[in-house]
């Protein structure tokens, strides 16, 4: 893996006056995964910028790094700390032959913030967004006019229209549109670890898309054509890249499961995005458990499981919290949970709530407080990706009044 870390220590140490002499020649290209960084996230950013660097001339290759004329450092929008809450990421770095010393050079959120102005004044700072397309703060406050490129599967926001790139399909992974967007250049040169690159390339994309699995709505051509690319670069036979795809399907799955030891608020800050909506915040946290489970180990004391979800909404300020929950049910299959909580007597959400429920086909599970309840989403397709635009285009339809 390129020395991330190294690199970006040599640039915020660089004489200014030498920086402020070559800020025209030189531009830092910071890749911006969205702020949950789940496996695809973080892979898509990584990949974006090791490919990009690793495209330059050959002439800039044999130079130091920090000579190149561009710089594309990728950069994990949580604090280091929180990494270790996705066994999924450490499995998959460690099952592609990533050392501790490439996970190392992994540069995230709170590495960057306090050099970020230095950053700015110094070179000519640019941002690439994969897996989201509407920058969030800290970076817009000042950064929106610094956007390059985009590359997305969620919904278009409409934001940046006249940015070098923007390309936004309703794809299973945003790693898929990485690896198409620099498939013919990968052909043509053989890039340093690109056994290694690819299989950890693989990984958000069968997640993302349940192994390729057509029928549950995630999955597209190019999805399917990123897939193939990898696995011909891995050297797969055809006769065992299904065996080989679902043996490592299950195997980041099983990781990523592994989280009975994380506390509650762990559980809810694990993946967790959030959205201003009409002056209203909203948070969603998605878990891979089930509540019965989570009850059970709270002592099946409902009230403490209540009192964390209310310690993590009141720190983040928010006026609704969900809480997405998918697991594997032996008899059932894939199945999905959802937990509604909202301000307590501070606000009137009745045809938003109840048109909530019809779009997901929500069925009570239990007998509901007002302000927190708990669901089996019958619609398992939809995954938080799809719930955001259900829930904008409610807030547009049926408002939320405040008390």
């Amino acid at each position: 893996m390129i020395e991330f870390v190294k690199i970006f220590s040599l640039l915020i140490n660089e004489n200014v006056n030498e920086a402020i002499a070559t800020q025209q020649q030189k531009k830092i290209y910071f890749v911006l995964g969205n702020e949950s960084a789940d496996l695809d996230s973080i892979i898509s950013s990584i990949a974006y910028a090791y490919l990009s660097q690793q495209l330059i001339s050959s002439d800039e290759l044999k130079s130091s790094a920090t000579s190149f004329s561009s710089i594309y450092l990728p950069i994990i929008q949580i604090p280091k700390s929180d990494f270790s809450l996705r066994p999924e990421c450490s499995y998959v770095f460690s099952e592609s032959k990533f050392s501790e010393s490439d996970i190392s050079q992994l540069l995230f959120l709170d590495d960057i913030l306090p050099h970020l102005d230095k950053l700015s004044s110094n070179y000519d700072v640019n941002l690439i967004l994969v897996d989201h397309n509407k920058l969030i703060s800290p970076w817009s406050e000042k950064f929106n006019d610094k956007i390059d490129t985009i590359l997305d599967h969620h919904q278009d926001e409409g934001l940046y229209l006249n940015i070098k790139s923007r390309q936004i399909e309703s794809v299973g992974s945003a790693t898929s549109l990485v690896v198409l967007h620099f498939k013919d250049d990968w052909v043509k040169k053989t890039f340093q670890d690109d056994s290694k690159l690819s299989k950890l390339l693989l990984a958000p994309i069968l997640i993302d898309t349940v192994l390729l699995d057509v029928s549950k709505g995630r999955t597209s051509n190019k999805d399917k054509e990123a897939v193939q690319f990898l696995l011909d670069i891995l050297n797969i036979p055809k006769s065992d890249q299904e065996f080989f795809t679902s043996n490592y399907y299950k195997a980041i799955q099983s990781a990523k499961l592994n989280i009975s030891h994380l506390s509650n608020i762990d559980l809810l800050r694990k993946d967790y995005k959030e959205w201003n909506l009409n002056n209203f915040k909203i948070g969603i946290s998605s878990i891979p458990w089930f509540i019965d489970g989570w009850i059970q180990r709270e002592d099946k004391n409902i009230d403490k499981l209540i009192d964390s979800f209310k310690y993590f909404k009141n720190e983040r300020k928010l006026d609704i919290f969900i809480i997405m929950l998918t697991y594997s049910h032996k008899d059932k299959g894939f199945q999905r949970e959802f937990i509604f909580f909202s301000n307590k007597d501070k606000f009137i959400y009745g045809e938003f709530l109840q048109q909530l429920e019809i779009k997901l086909s929500l069925k009570p599970l239990f007998s509901n407080m007002d302000h927190v309840r708990f669901y089996q989403q019958q619609e398992s397709a939809y995954s938080r990706k799809q719930i955001y635009p259900i829930i904008k285009d409610l807030f547009q339809q049926y408002p939320i009044n405040k008390i």
